[in-house]
């Protein structure tokens, strides 16, 4: 594949009216201006008639009347306007081209093809949300001729094409999904479409108005109109004044219909969302234009934006390095839901396969007897009922109140046994079964999983770790964006050995949070002493970074044992004595990390280390005998990493 060779691919028989396979080779090779990349590029797929694009920048393009449009006698004039302004209105940049045919299987129907650049989005996030960024994307939908939008328009097929895979097209099943809740969401109706298009034509407006206002005042404003009707811009003028009284005097059902007829600014730098008209793309210039605004917007925010509600949630100057979900616990709720296992989200969003170990490391955090240390981040607590009310967080009461509600929340999430194994065929969805255990379980479980920075992939068994004796093997994609871009750029020119880091569980809660950092005497996170120097301290052999996993002082709870017996690995809630040791990928610079004797390094700079892969097991298999510090190992484990980067998606 043009991305990777291992990239995971969901493929399904070509229907033959795709892009062609010359088309995914050239979209990102060509030095060609774009509009004639597009013409060139599509020229040769015979099955779909591409409509060359007409570049968005020129935007004082007006979209002809309404009433010219002629070619098309099957199409009511609004939609044959919403084709036309899809070509004058969206920018080559974004739009690769499209067309238009009559629905084989009614002729009521047309199917509208539209194909979108998307070589603009990152490797990492393209490898997430299941696109490739070397071929554009299609989008094919379904709109009925003479109802339009009266009538449902119909998502028929996301997809992608792509030169290995020629009688296959790669289903983009997580674009599918905004593209379908765009069209179930956006409610636009064709009186909201009539309206809106009457903005750049003041006689057309004028009429709408005179449709909707009481008959009483009719007459007076008709007259108004006709002194003006031979001076356009007198009459825009008058209409922006008569729409902005009417909208004040009149009831909220006619003003909600009113404001389509007023003008307003064009947004230029926007922040679309789903939850109101008022927050998407304009309708000036039709529905279909809107459609591929917004879908513009999306597809180059995707990592920025609430999966859920379409919010945004982070702005763009902060890397963010996987999809993510706002902080209402309504859309966290409804993401866990099973209705969402079914219509499945991006799979790094939560790195559900390893909540059950989320909640034990925060769970030894809470029960420490450094936990003002260890704690960090320290939970943030928010009312079930009203997310602006917050109950628990390190500037609500103190950390003495509140340890032992939090110890209390953590007890009842462990005794459900298994988070990341609670199925579809449950009773109770996953919200309704925490609050049982405790009314504020849930959210407390938001919290923990928002904040868990890393994109965790479980190992497949086939490529598991066979020397390291635990099936609780994970590997990590990334930590983070920036962080990673410098790491590589390192590694490419310096080259990186490995070497396993051991802490003990107590730790890990913060580690898993903020990275692998230099401990430190005088604040407490130095736990085993500096023999070496400060430094992270890690080690090549695996028994040896185990030594450092020994457990610490712990509070006794009532109800629970600190020292839980090793009874049943399969569901690690129940084994709550679990040790964690890192295999981390290191700068192979001599003023990176030192080289002591008995298998010690130390890292002077958290930047040159990172955490490729974690490993949970009972204590009982700590002392393993592992080396990664031959070439044949480091080999293996590259290739590994090659093959689970592909695979992490």
């Amino acid at each position: 594949h043009p991305v990777d060779s291992l990239y995971p691919l969901v493929l399904e028989q070509g229907s033959g009216d795709s892009l062609t396979t010359a088309a995914c080779l050239q979209s990102l090779s060509s030095s060609e201006p774009l509009t004639s990349v597009t013409n060139k590029k599509y020229e040769q797929s015979a099955s779909i008639n591409i409509t060359p694009v007409i570049d968005g920048s020129q935007k004082n393009i007006t979209p002809p009347p309404i009433s010219n449009i002629k070619k098309e006698p099957y199409l009511i004039p609004l939609l044959a306007n919403d084709i036309i302004d899809i070509f004058h209105r969206v920018s080559s940049k974004f739009l690769a081209g499209g067309s238009y045919e009559p629905a084989e299987d009614d002729y009521n129907c047309t199917i509208l093809t539209l194909h979108f650049f998307v070589d603009y989005i990152d490797k990492d996030t393209a490898f997430q949300w299941l696109v490739c960024p070397n071929v554009p994307l299609t989008v094919k939908i379904r709109v009925h001729n003479r109802l339009y939008l009266d009538e449902k328009v119909e998502l028929v097929r996301v997809f992608q094409k792509c030169e290995c895979h020629p009688s296959f097209d790669i289903k983009v099943p997580f674009i599918e999904r905004i593209i379908r809740d765009f069209l179930t969401k956006s409610g636009v109706t064709m009186q909201m479409l009539k309206l809106c298009r009457s903005i750049n034509d003041p006689k057309q407006r004028a009429e709408l108005f005179l449709n909707i206002i009481d008959k009483n005042k009719k007459k007076c404003v008709k007259d108004l109109i006709d002194d003006s009707q031979n001076d356009e811009e007198t009459l825009d003028s008058l209409l922006d004044c008569l729409v902005e009284q009417e909208i004040l005097d009149c009831g909220s059902k006619k003003g909600q219909l009113l404001k389509y007829l007023k003008k307003s600014k064009e947004r230029t730098s926007a922040h679309y969302e789903l939850s109101d008209q008022k927050y998407l793309p304009y309708l000036t210039y039709g529905f279909l234009v809107q459609f591929c605004l917004y879908m513009e917007y999306r597809l180059r925010n995707l990592n920025y934006i609430c999966v859920i509600c379409g919010k945004r949630t982070f702005d763009n100057d902060k890397k963010i390095g996987k999809p993510t979900i706002c902080d209402e616990l309504s859309c966290f709720t409804k993401a866990m839901d099973s209705e969402f296992r079914v219509d499945p989200l991006p799979p790094s969003i939560f790195s559900i396969e390893i909540a059950d170990f989320l909640i034990l490391l925060v769970r030894a955090a809470a029960i420490s007897t450094r936990y003002n240390i260890t704690l960090d981040p320290y939970p943030c607590v928010v009312s079930p009922c009203n997310s602006e009310q917050i109950l628990i967080d390190s500037h609500t009461g103190t950390k003495t109140e509140n340890i032992e509600a939090i110890r209390q929340i953590i007890e009842a999430l462990v005794s459900m046994q298994s988070i990341t194994q609670y199925g579809s065929d449950q009773k109770f969805e996953l919200r309704s079964k925490m609050e049982l255990k405790h009314v504020w379980s849930f959210s407390f479980f938001h919290w923990l999983m928002k904040t868990n920075r890393y994109h965790f992939s479980i190992i497949p068994p086939q490529y598991l770790f066979q020397a390291i004796n635990t099936k609780h093997q994970y590997f990590i994609r990334h930590e983070n964006l920036e962080k990673d871009k410098r790491f590589r750029e390192l590694r490419n020119n310096h080259g990186t050995i490995f070497a396993f880091h051991g802490s003990p569980q107590e730790n890990w809660h913060s580690i898993l949070r903020f990275g692998l950092q230099i401990g430190n005497a005088q604040n407490g996170t130095l736990l085993h002493g500096a023999a070496y120097g400060p430094g992270i301290y890690c080690s090549p052999n695996f028994a040896v970074a185990a030594g450092y996993c020994s457990r610490m002082n712990y509070y006794s709870l009532s109800g629970g044992s600190t020292s839980d017996p090793v009874a049943d690995v399969e569901t690690p809630l129940s084994t709550k004595n679990w040790s964690c040791i890192a295999l981390c990928e290191i700068i192979d610079a001599p003023d990176v990390y030192k080289n002591h004797h008995n298998d010690i390094y130390t890292v002077a700079n958290p930047d040159m280390i990172c955490t490729r892969f974690i490993f949970f097991f009972p204590s009982y298999t700590s002392r393993l005998q592992v080396r990664v510090d031959q070439a044949s190992e480091v080999t293996i484990i590259r290739n590994l990493i090659r093959t689970l980067n592909a695979l992490a998606s």
